[in-house]
């Protein structure tokens, strides 16, 4: 990683490492490295951090000779629907994601709305520690307002002209960018939604913005407590979708990119999954079921979208509930995966629980534990000597696969933190993985301070 790119974008507590005039510098930088010339797009999510950083990277922009256009509070995968929608040549959008309120970011975007690769990511990196390019007075370029928002959910109708049968689905924005658009494109293909969390607020008043198990209890009791068919839950910036079923049970996000994945693939002849090193066995199921295959690259968005340009493919997701569906957008969409689900589910005519028991069982632990950026490489290059008889995989982190489960241990690319992911067909098993992974990763830790 980069000093400024994490493992997608730029992020940072706002009045620490995110300020206006990071904002500012970012968006001349932006400008500089696209001579000078073009229109970007500029979108943001509920943070209340993002009408200040918006000003401040636009400025940056127009000062470089870019033009803005300036979409507002949007789903993340409506500011790269906007960008190919407007023809701009990038987009940034302004979001710290899955984090707590007190993160924002910056996400970088091509002129096919896809994230920037690594390769562009270091450019800007440059040009922003050389200082852009200032335009004189009478070159700056000018901001427009524009409507991403209403394009995007009538070209999802189109896509989804109606579901099936009436569904009863929850929906928990998070009091995100989700709130926009998923209660609304539901509504509009028959579903009957009860919406929670679907104010946009920055102070995330009703839950965290990650949709983690913990922070959607409520989610949880709702959906059993109004007999629902299912529940929808969204992160701060709705590129993640996490599917609760009808009896409250959690699905993780590697099931639901699965379950997605057997939906939207079906007939397609050997259809290629790009994943990462992070996610479930589960995908690979999948994948045998469908005559297909699964690759899998390091975690983060561009650097699965960098192996299906290279390579093709039909199909990307993360672990995280974020799927990627190449043929409509080159980005994370939670929203069309809601609505690929729930079309799904109609299809069936099952519930949400018997189609999940169509898969094969896992059982998943996550642990993380703090670690200085600084010592990052060293911790990993000594988990990778104290595990070299399993023979790891360094795509990304550390990868020890075993004859009954795996576990990774990897260092975040956006907190000063590791993290070890295991898995398991049983609960006691993943359990010890995930405790063998942690113990040598704090051994490590404390061994390199």
């Amino acid at each position: 990683m980069g000093k400024l790119f994490g493992t997608f974008g730029v992020r940072g507590i706002v009045g620490e490492e995110v300020t206006p005039d990071l904002a500012y510098n970012l968006g001349l930088a932006l400008a500089t490295h696209l001579n000078g010339e073009g229109k970007v797009t500029v979108g943001y999510d509920t943070r209340t951090s993002n009408v200040m950083l918006e000003h401040a990277i636009v400025s940056g922009l127009t000062a470089g000779g870019c033009d803005a256009t300036r979409l507002g509070m949007v789903p993340t995968p409506v500011l790269s629907f906007g960008i190919k929608h407007f023809s701009c040549d990038a987009g940034i959008v302004i979001t710290a994601s899955h984090n707590p309120p007190e993160y924002n970011g910056f996400k970088f975007w091509d002129e096919e709305g896809a994230g920037f690769v690594r390769e562009r990511e270091r450019e800007i990196e440059e040009l922003f520690e050389k200082g852009g390019e200032l335009k004189n007075w009478d070159e700056f370029g000018r901001a427009v307002k524009a409507d991403a928002l209403s394009p995007y959910l009538d070209s999802l109708a189109d896509r989804v002209p109606e579901i099936d049968q009436e569904l009863k689905v929850v929906v928990d924005c998070a009091n995100g960018a989700g709130s926009v658009a998923t209660p609304e494109i539901l509504s509009r293909l028959g579903c009957k939604v009860i919406a929670m969390n679907s104010q946009p607020d920055g102070s995330f008043p009703g839950r965290l913005p990650e949709p983690t198990p913990e922070h959607i209890q409520e989610l949880v009791k709702t959906v059993k407590s109004t007999d629902a068919d299912l529940g929808i839950a969204h992160d701060g910036d709705g590129d993640r979708t996490i599917i609760v079923d009808e009896n409250g049970e959690i699905l993780s996000g590697d099931r639901v990119f699965a379950l997605v994945a057997l939906h939207y693939l079906r007939g397609m002849e050997n259809p290629r999954i790009i994943t990462t090193v992070a996610t479930s066995s589960v995908l690979d199921d999948v994948a045998e079921q469908l005559g297909g295959e699964v690759v899998r690259t390091r975690v983060g968005e561009p650097d699965i979208i960098s192996e299906y340009r290279e390579n093709d493919g039909d199909l990307g997701g993360e672990e995280n509930g974020g799927v990627i569906f190449p043929d409509w957008l080159l980005c994370r969409d939670g929203v069309m995966t809601a609505i690929q689900f729930v079309e799904y589910i109609s299809q069936t005519g099952e519930k949400v629980s018997e189609v999940n028991k169509t898969l094969p069982e896992y059982h998943q632990f996550k642990k993380k534990t703090d670690c200085p950026d600084k010592l990052k490489p060293k911790v990993l290059d000594d988990l990778a000597k104290k595990f070299e008889h399993y023979n790891p995989d360094r795509t990304d982190g550390v990868r020890v696969v075993l004859e009954d489960g795996w576990f990774i241990v990897r260092p975040s690319g956006t907190e000063p933190i590791f993290r070890c992911f295991s898995e398991a067909q049983t609960e006691e098993r993943a359990e010890e993985l995930v405790e063998e992974g942690m113990q040598a990763l704090e051994e490590s830790i404390s061994k390199l301070k």
